[in-house]
């Protein structure tokens, strides 16, 4: 009986994109299905994909399922290798060929699966596979890690943003739109806030198209930007790359934005706590969501404390403490949203053009420099200790004792730092009461928010006065500074 065969090509990489390694591939399994005298019924191309990664390969799952669906009972590949490079894939072809009755051919040497000896000798050119590809991959490894090392410039395809094509020079023309989305993350304003801005003002990636949230976090997070050589292991199971890698260099190019900055902005978006969506907006409707906290007494006299949120009633848009089930939240309070949005633009604007409030901002931001200085002290101290430990001068019972002291002061002064730069966002913003109340009008609420959470911790509405239609003096400001 004539075999129907399924021919599997596949290549790694295809760094030129053409697709010549696996056009290349089914010309000689078209040639082998030729000598056999078997009809080839169809090509199953897998281009640029790895079998060792663990990546998903589509055609190669089309493949097993035409197996057993009955269309494919011969499957012709270059290599043994080109199947799989995971002796465990290797044995479900194995048990396809038991169950299916299925015939192996490759254009390097016959392997017959229904015999025990081409069993075995699959399994050893799949074994001697997957050892060549955990080899190479080690290699493969430490040749980047030297080359980070070394500050050298990595990576192919398209050039980085903010760089031109030699990855060296800066652009200047893109260069101040990384400074400014730092500078703006940093006041706390949000990735999707800043790319519907810079949709509306046409900057756009290196592709030419508009930047998403999660783009700009690689961006903004990357220490590229500063000028530092970053250096991100990845393991085979991991799907996506992580955000952020080991610094481990200065890099032979310049830096767009200072070191500093750039571990701020690195810490700031790596944080979990940071209420950000990668692929969309969390656009607020509601600008003061979060920031008002209910201040109606409990029981016990201390206030309910609950953050209000946005909820219209009746068609007028108010400020409420939530009747959410489960929490302690009293749904007691409530505020009209267009006279309290009113009313704390007016007394932010108020504080900070009196002056007295950036005064006491400028001086938490100074105090961050030596922070700054001591968190990286404490950082290169716990990589001396690691070394020390690697070359054996001392036990790894020593590096434990020492490293515990150095962490915690490490990590109680990194949440201290993230903290001290919120005069970063009041930079170019602060002046006279009515260019303020301008530019606020310019503004999206986002950015808005950005300015009020610089200046106040939270703001506790407390119950109105009956006798009055409107009390600006239930809100209690928790003030930065």
């Amino acid at each position: 009986m004539t075999r129907r065969a399924g021919i599997y090509v596949r290549i790694s990489q295809d760094r030129g994109g053409a697709g010549l390694g696996v056009a290349r591939q089914e010309e000689d399994c078209r040639a082998l299905c030729a000598r056999k005298g078997w009809d080839v019924v169809a090509v199953y191309p897998d281009n640029d994909v790895s079998a060792y990664s663990g990546a998903p390969r589509p055609k190669w799952q089309e493949l097993l399922g035409d197996i057993n669906g009955g269309v494919v009972d011969a499957v012709v590949c270059w290599h043994v290798d080109r199947l799989t490079r995971s002796p465990r894939e290797l044995e479900d072809v194995i048990d396809l060929a038991d169950r299916c009755g299925l015939e192996l051919a490759t254009v390097t040497g016959e392997i017959d699966l229904a015999t025990p000896t081409g069993r075995m000798i699959a399994r050893m050119l799949g074994a001697a596979a997957r050892h060549e590809a955990e080899h190479k991959s080690e290699r493969q490894k430490r040749q980047r890690r030297q080359a980070a090392e070394a500050g050298k410039v990595a990576g192919g395809g398209k050039r980085p943003f903010g760089y031109e094509d030699d990855r060296m020079t800066i652009r200047e023309k893109e260069a101040k739109y990384i400074r400014e989305g730092v500078r703006r993350v940093l006041a706390n304003e949000s990735l999707a806030s800043i790319c519907r801005d810079w949709q509306e003002r046409k900057i756009v990636s290196v592709a030419g198209k508009s930047w998403k949230p999660s783009g700009l976090r690689r961006l903004l997070a990357s220490a590229r930007i500063s000028g530092r050589r970053e250096h991100t292991p990845r393991s085979s199971w991991e799907s996506t790359k992580p955000l952020l890698g080991e610094i481990v260099a200065d890099a032979v190019w310049p830096g767009i934005i200072s070191h500093e900055d750039s571990d701020r902005v690195r810490r700031v978006l790596s944080d979990p706590a940071r209420r950000t969506t990668v692929e969309g907006s969390t656009r607020r409707s509601y600008l003061l969501s979060g920031v008002l906290r209910c201040g109606k007494p409990k029981a016990d006299g201390k206030p309910c404390g609950w953050g209000m949120i946005g909820r219209p009633r009746s068609g007028v848009r108010r400020y409420v403490c939530p009747n959410t089930p489960g929490t302690d939240a009293c749904a007691g309070t409530a505020t009209n949203t267009e006279r309290t949005d009113d009313h704390i633009r007016d007394m932010v604007l108020a504080a900070l053009e009196s002056g007295a409030l950036m005064e006491r901002l400028r001086g938490q931001d100074t105090a961050g420099n030596d922070l700054y200085d001591e968190i990286r002290t404490d950082e290169q101290e716990l990589e001396e200790l690691a070394r020390d430990m690697g070359e054996r001068r001392i036990s790894r019972k020593e590096w434990m004792i020492a490293r515990e002291p150095i962490e915690e002061r490490l990590e109680r002064n990194r949440a201290k730092h993230a903290k001290v730069s919120r005069v970063a966002v009041l930079m170019g913003f602060v002046g006279s009461f009515e260019d303020m109340q301008a530019r606020w009008k310019r503004m999206n609420n986002s950015q808005r928010r950005a300015i009020i959470k610089a200046c106040v911790r939270s703001i506790e509405v407390r119950p109105a006065n009956p006798h009055k239609r409107w009390d600006p003096d239930r809100f209690v400001f928790d003030w930065v500074a």
